[in-house]
């Protein structure tokens, strides 16, 4: 499921009953192109889907550590235990719609250890997440990734998993839904895969004709000559920037910054 569906930006280019095989496959890169850039602003993928992932994914305290001898019939090892670190768990994508299933295993290993995180937290009773509003379908939604635990989180890195749901649902990010609003994440990659589309679009005729294409800004008749202002053009579609100032400026409100500064 993607942000935003080919139609939309067909029909954002004026091409929505008359698009060629070419034009239709290029608008698709664009959009391709253009989600990828605002997911790496925004620092997690919008679109509602599950999530698994382990944290916390750095070692924070390895001075901080105790350890113990654990012994079998055949062998003995030393496991290191954390110190501890926050009451709170930042994850990555936002909102946070539900857990699934959390757990913690001081020696999980990312779940690289066979038999590891087999003993799961309750929410409630272990743990809840930072819920600050109820949806329009009446489910809570916790719109900063902020997990709270009964005590503290573990700080060994690949010590707690989690599997759980976030994003927005397509009537959010089109504006649709009365409580949760995210269309200006779907408008910024409307107009981002316009604007890759009309750079391709710009550079190869500029190839053919031998001239940077703009609006038209003069023309005479008699020995004909005209003159295109290539300075709009770059404007519209812009330079080398990966996303347009103004994207990132209607994307603000969206980023996840505790992420990026956890990671």
């Amino acid at each position: 499921m993607q942000i935003v569906d080919t139609s939309e930006v067909l029909l954002a280019l004026g091409l929505q009953d008359s698009e060629t095989e070419t034009e239709r496959a290029l608008v698709i890169q664009s959009i391709t192109k253009a989600e990828a850039a605002v997911k790496r602003q925004l620092k997690y993928d919008p679109v509602q889907r599950s999530h698994t992932e382990f944290y916390p994914q750095m070692d924070y305290a390895r001075d901080a550590r105790q350890a113990v001898w654990e012994v079998n019939s055949t062998e003995a090892y030393l496991r290191e235990l954390g110190g501890l670190s926050s009451e709170e768990l930042q994850v990555r994508h936002l909102p946070v719609r539900s857990i699934t299933s959390l757990s913690i295993d001081y020696d999980g290993r990312n779940g690289a250890r066979p038999g590891s995180f087999s003993s799961l937290s309750t929410e409630g009773t272990d743990f809840q997440p930072n819920y600050n509003l109820v949806d329009s379908s009446g489910n809570k939604v916790c719109e900063d990734g902020i997990i709270r635990s009964r005590g503290r989180w573990p700080n060994i890195a690949g010590s707690v998993k989690i599997v759980y749901v976030a994003g927005y649902t397509q009537a959010e990010l089109r504006g649709q839904d009365l409580i949760l609003d995210a269309s200006p994440i779907h408008e910024a990659v409307v107009d981002e895969a316009v604007r890759r589309f009309l750079k391709v679009q710009a550079l190869k005729k500029s190839a053919r004709l031998g001239f940077t294409a703009g609006p038209l800004i003069s023309e005479r008749m008699g020995e004909y000559n005209y003159q295109v202002d290539a300075s709009a053009l770059k404007k519209l579609v812009g330079g080398a920037w990966d996303l347009l100032p103004e994207t990132v400026e209607k994307l603000n409100d969206f980023v996840n910054y505790g992420w990026a500064l956890a990671s």
